[in-house]
């Protein structure tokens, strides 16, 4: 992933996203976004609940997406 980098929101800099929000970012807006959002930023983003978004990662989990831990 970013080699133990730690990644942070781009837009208010909330430290280390998770594993999880790096995926939901790269699934949401593409493969290989430079510009990583937290959950709240990408809520604000795509006009939805942070608790939609951590639906949305169960999901993708259970689907089996090797974006997500």
């Amino acid at each position: 992933m970013s080699g133990g980098k730690q990644i942070n929101c781009a837009y208010c800099d909330k430290d280390g996203l998770s594993k999880n929000v790096i995926g939901l970012n790269k699934k949401l807006i593409h493969q290989q976004v430079e510009r990583m959002m937290c959950m709240t930023c990408m809520a604000a983003y795509f006009e939805t609940t942070e608790e939609e978004l951590k639906e949305m990662i169960e999901g993708f989990k259970q689907q089996g997406c090797a974006l997500f831990g």
